[in-house]
């Protein structure tokens, strides 16, 4: 299940379009939705995702069986919208980083401490199937997981290509290999962080942001622990 978006077309009460944002419908719509959500999120990071039913989180959001499932089918799609969101949220933390540093080094760094440190305060084992969803999950299509991963990785190309605007990237390696460096070396830190009991996600995710940087970018740029 994809996040609501506002259309093209909004109508108000007598189906004229008004132009001025999300009908009452949509924005009823966008409340039940955000109201599954959390109360799914507090029953995963106390039960874990696997041990949460469909009928505990309707039970949690205080809401009619059928409005769930007018939302989401299965559970699959909820762990779907769920990861959708933080994904969202990940690619936020990249446009930010864009904005504060003009060093695509920085830039990078900035975005993956930003995420660890959203990360470092859960219990991780309560959330290693919402991560293994994303990933590996047979629930999650090859549709879902190529999207995603392209969004990610146009993200980072898009980083790429400003060090190359500045003669900052290691010679002799594609943008595209480059790519895929950091995209796996991401994709590995957060799959420990997962598996692990009490991964040190922050202390991890600096080190491979230094890694980075010592591996991609011709002029070594020391990691900002302030960051």
């Amino acid at each position: 299940m994809t996040s609501t978006k506002p259309t093209n077309s909004f109508k108000n009460g007598k189906g004229v379009d008004n132009g001025l944002g999300p009908s009452r419908i949509e924005r009823r719509k966008t409340e039940f939705r955000d109201k599954i959500t959390r109360a799914a999120l507090e029953l995963f990071a106390r039960d874990g995702v696997a041990d949460t039913s469909i009928a505990s989180i309707i039970e949690a959001a205080d809401i009619a069986h059928k409005t769930f499932f007018n939302h989401f089918p299965t559970k699959d799609h909820l762990l779907q919208h769920i990861v959708s969101s933080h994904a969202e949220q990940a690619y936020a933390f990249f446009r930010q980083s864009v904005k504060r540093h003009s060093d695509p080094a920085k830039q990078l760094e900035y975005c993956l401490m930003q995420i660890a440190r959203a990360l470092e305060p859960l219990d991780s084992q309560r959330y290693k199937e919402l991560v293994t969803f994303y990933f590996v999950s047979n629930a999650s299509t090859h549709e879902f997981r190529d999207a995603q991963k392209q969004n990610f990785s146009a993200l980072v190309t898009q980083i790429l290509l400003e060090a190359k605007s500045q003669n900052r990237l290691t010679p002799g390696f594609s943008i595209e290999v480059l790519n895929e460096m950091i995209v796996g070396i991401c994709v590995a830190t957060l799959l420990s962080w997962s598996v692990e009991e009490r991964h040190p996600i922050a202390e991890k995710m600096k080190q491979a942001a230094k890694f980075i940087s010592a591996s991609v970018f011709s002029t070594k740029i020391e990691v900002d622990r302030s960051a």
